[in-house]
Parts: C-alpha cells; structure tokens; sequence
C-alpha cells in the first residue's frame, strides 16, 4: 500500500486542482481516497445522477465523500434527451460519456481545475466500452490505470483503506435492455426498484435483464439457491408481474 501511495503522489507531482468523475463504485472510491489523502482541497468529486442510475448510488457516493471529506459536487442530468441514450443505440455510451465529460470539464474550469480523472482501471480494457473512447477524446485521466491497478489490487488497497471494495458494480440501468430498445424514466425505473428489493434482502451482484415482456435475474451462483426458495421468490415472482413483465426466468453468473 505504501508502494502505490508513493507511486500516486509521484503521479500527481505538480497537479494543482482536480476534479475527479465520481460513481461511488469501488474504483472511483479508491480513487477519491488516494486523493483526499494526497491533494487534501484541491481535490473535488463530481456525480452525475439522472434516470440512468441505479437506486442507492448517490447515496453511497455522497456518504463517502463526506466521510473523507472532500468537496462533493451532484449534477442531475437526463440522459434521455439524447437520441443515442434513448433508442438504446450501440453508440449510447459514447454519447452518455461524451456529455459527461463535456460537462465534468464545464465545472472544471469554472473551479479553476486543470484535470478531469475518471476510475477507470487496467481490467476495464479487456470489456466493450465505447464510452472509453469518448473519455479518452475528451481528455481524461485514468490515474487507476496508468499506475497499472486492476480489479485485483484494488479490491487489496480499498480493504487497506476500509473501503468498499468488495461491492458489486452497478452500471447504468440502461444495459439491462437490448440495443434499439426506446428507454424511458418508467422503464428504467421498474428494472432499478425490482434490483433493489433483492439488494435489500443481501443478494449481492443482481442484474435484471429485460427482453419484451421476459425479465431474465442474473445472480452469482452461490445466490441461486437462496432465491429459488418460496419466501424470496414467490414474492419477487409477483413483484415482477406487478411490474408488467409476464415471464421470469434465473441465470448464474
């Protein structure tokens, strides 16, 4: 641990004010720790909230800046006024990020802040991620990765740290739908209270996927077992009803 906060402070050799694109998720969080430790004030965290995120995340977001005590920002955006995010396009996370960005360095410079990072971390490029690309047009920083940390190591620095870092990502509700899928505040709404009423009784990674009227559960497999028993699953089964999809079917991950 010692090693990286040596390599970080090195990283940010002659770095003045920065704002860092803050999820709340275990990268982004180690991320804000190593700069709360380092760059003290001149550090600010920027979250964006909007239709497209998952209950709870602002939440844990705000909760940990403020703990660490850094300068929190939240900006509302609504992602469903671009065209690319609302017909669910296979350019909507380059359009999302491209906005994100646009507005990360609008704050930015209004704070006098010369760099926009983002958590991004080493196993990220082994995934699809258009919106990589637009981070990396727009001119963000990836810190996590060009000190060569990956999920690994930083799941072993956050537990250092008494971080999170074991908890399970939430990507923008906005993958659980099939490309060319029109997105709306409602629909997006339905998938995120039905994640978080298993979240709420301890399931850990949960991804709802949602093809026409069928909702396919993706849980870790050693959660299956747990679900499938009549007091979880009766009343998720009719939860999902409730929210307008006739079929639900389990898949382990």
């Amino acid at each position: 641990m010692v090693a990286v906060i040596t390599a970080f402070r090195e990283y940010v050799r002659g770095v003045d004010r920065v704002v860092l694109l803050f999820s709340g998720g275990a990268d982004s969080s180690l991320l804000l720790a190593l700069g709360a430790a380092v760059l003290g004030d001149r550090l600010t965290a920027l979250t964006f909230t909007g239709p497209h995120t998952a209950p709870g995340e602002l939440a844990s977001a705000w909760s940990l800046a403020r703990r660490l005590g850094v300068r929190h920002l939240v900006r509302e955006m609504d992602l469903l006024t671009l065209p690319e995010f609302r017909y669910n396009t296979p350019a909507r996370c380059y359009a999302c990020k491209q906005t994100l960005t646009a507005q990360g360095w609008q704050m930015a410079r209004a704070w006098g802040a010369h760099a926009l990072w983002d958590g991004t971390n080493r196993d990220d490029l082994r995934d699809f991620r258009p919106g990589l690309k637009a981070t990396r047009e727009a001119g963000v920083a990836s810190p996590l990765l060009e000190l060569g940390l990956g999920k690994r190591e930083i799941r072993k620095f956050s537990a250092a740290l008494g971080l999170p870092g074991d908890k399970p990502p939430q990507s923008c509700l906005a993958t659980r739908f099939p490309y060319g899928t029109e997105l709306s505040r409602e629909i997006l709404a339905r998938v995120g209270g039905a994640e978080t009423w298993l979240r709420r009784r301890g399931f850990g990674h949960v991804r709802l996927r949602v093809q026409g009227e069928l909702a396919v559960l993706e849980l870790e497999t050693e959660d299956v077992a747990r679900f499938m028993r009549p007091a979880c699953r009766g009343p998720f089964s009719a939860l999902v009803a409730n929210l307008g999809w006739r079929y639900l079917e389990v898949a382990s991950r």
